[in-house]
């Protein structure tokens, strides 16, 4: 039998490469490899529909996969080891880390503008205007909306010039190779970049109340007043979407 060369044993294993690829990827994409060898082979096959409910969705996770996959995971902290004592910083998860403060900043500045236009878009109430049903709660509206604009304006300034400061001076300490350095200023300031989020969450608050609020200062009378209410229980599930989301993160990824 004649030997084979370099290159057709290249090809060989190239197409056997590739088979086995393709066999894997329809393997989880379609769950069963009968599935997969008759939609390979050109046959016609029922395939289980997309599960559309969030139920359906929970119910397919493998959850019981959650510990064997945390436990093939621990080669990390050796590698969090050897970055923290030998070095040099991982630059790809540091800048992920400097993203995500870029990320709040750009929120607080883009909620700055908004609230700010906001801001000087509410009218004062006219005493003399006689569509103004309820004066003395028209006025109480147009304080509380001052009031609520004042701290939005405030908390999302904080936030960010805070998370600004922080990014500048991380991407500072990396650019002149000063590792350790990021890392102390990252442990240092972990209290701050923590006070700024939640004050851009109270920013946030702040900002929906006062809209609604302004809702029945634009709508006089008592539908001013149904929409103030509609505003108002409006925000009720998005805060608690919100509240969600934090539970989630608390628990799986600050965890």
């Amino acid at each position: 039998m004649a030997r084979k060369g370099p290159l057709a044993r290249l090809v060989v294993a190239s197409l056997a490469l590739a088979f086995s690829s393709s066999r894997l990827l329809c393997f989880h994409a379609c769950r069963t490899p009968s599935t997969c060898s008759t939609e390979l082979t050109g046959g016609h096959r029922a395939v289980e529909p997309i599960p559309k409910s969030p139920k359906a969705w929970r119910k397919a996770l493998p959850h019981d996969a959650v510990p064997v996959r945390q436990f093939l995971h621990l080669h990390r902290y050796l590698q969090i080891w050897r970055v923290h004592w030998i070095g040099p910083e991982n630059l790809d998860r540091a800048g992920l880390r400097v993203t995500g403060m870029d990320t709040y900043a750009i929120v607080a500045s883009v909620l700055l503008q908004v609230i700010t236009g906001f801001y000087g878009s509410v009218p004062e109430p006219d005493d003399t205007d006689e569509r103004l049903k309820y004066p003395n709660l028209h006025r109480l509206m147009y304080e509380g909306q001052m009031i609520f604009a004042s701290v939005s304006v405030v908390c999302s300034t904080y936030t960010m010039v805070m998370f600004l400061l922080c990014k500048i001076y991380s991407v500072m300490a990396l650019g002149m190779y000063k590792d350790v350095s990021y890392d102390l200023f990252q442990a240092a300031t972990g209290r701050f970049r923590l006070r700024a989020f939640w004050s851009l969450i109270i920013a946030m608050h702040s900002f929906l109340v006062s809209f609604a609020m302004n809702l029945f200062t634009r709508i006089k009378g008592n539908r001013g007043l149904c929409f103030f209410f509609v505003g108002m229980m409006g925000i009720i599930p998005v805060v608690y979407d919100w509240q969600i989301i934090y539970q989630i993160a608390e628990k799986y990824v600050y965890n």
